[in-house]
């Protein structure tokens, strides 16, 4: 695909389209892959397989014009002697290292959006479920299936479950006050507490 350019990188939602294929179908698939990020100049592949071939062809052609304006990039640093040691306005940083950049931040806001890009909702809802798991012996089937329901719930469009939202969400202390106020309106446990005070009998002495 490009002079000097020996690694390549590989989706993992590129699965779903080879699971997609017969065996055939994704044998054809990959060869005509290593035979184009080799510049052997395939032929365009047909019917099933060609149409299974434009998602990836088309991811493979934006990784190759980052992975050129990141080696202009280098050179152009390179031919000034390399990266400034004061480097003011380099990547948005300035003369004063403690104090937060924006640029930074902006970093940091693209690493949540692609938690949210790569890892679809279904995949993190299994995520969130395992983490219940060591409490299973502590609160009952049913407190952890509500508590679990109620903080994975999402609208049609929403990028983020409910919990997702939450600023800080510590599993541990939200499930023992899940517990507590599940014990407080429970109303079997209401009828419990006044069966318990009609059958009362006072000691006798």
């Amino acid at each position: 695909m490009a002079t000097n350019k020996n690694t390549i990188q590989v989706y993992r939602d590129w699965k779903k389209t080879f699971d997609y294929l017969s065996d055939e179908e994704a044998g054809q698939l990959i060869k005509h892959f290593f035979s184009y990020v080799n510049d052997d100049n395939p032929k365009q592949p047909t019917g099933i397989v060609g149409m299974a071939w434009i998602p990836i062809e088309s991811q493979l052609k934006r990784d190759l014009k980052k992975w050129e304006n990141i080696c202009e990039r280098n050179a152009i640093n390179g031919a000034k002697g390399g990266r400034p040691k004061n480097p003011v306005g380099y990547l948005g940083k300035s003369e004063n290292p403690k104090k937060p950049q924006k640029a930074d931040k902006d970093k940091d806001k693209d690493k949540d959006k692609d938690i949210y890009k790569y890892i679809n909702i279904e995949e993190r809802k299994l995520q969130f479920g395992k983490l219940l798991q060591p409490f299973k012996d502590k609160y009952s089937v049913s407190i952890l299936k509500d508590f679990y329901e109620y903080w994975t719930e999402h609208g049609l469009r929403d990028k983020k479950m409910r919990f997702e939202k939450e600023k800080s969400f510590g599993v541990a202390r939200r499930l023992s006050t899940w517990s507590k106020n599940q014990s407080k309106f429970d109303p079997k446990s209401k009828e419990n507490k006044r069966e318990q005070y009609d059958n009362y009998k006072p000691p006798m002495y």
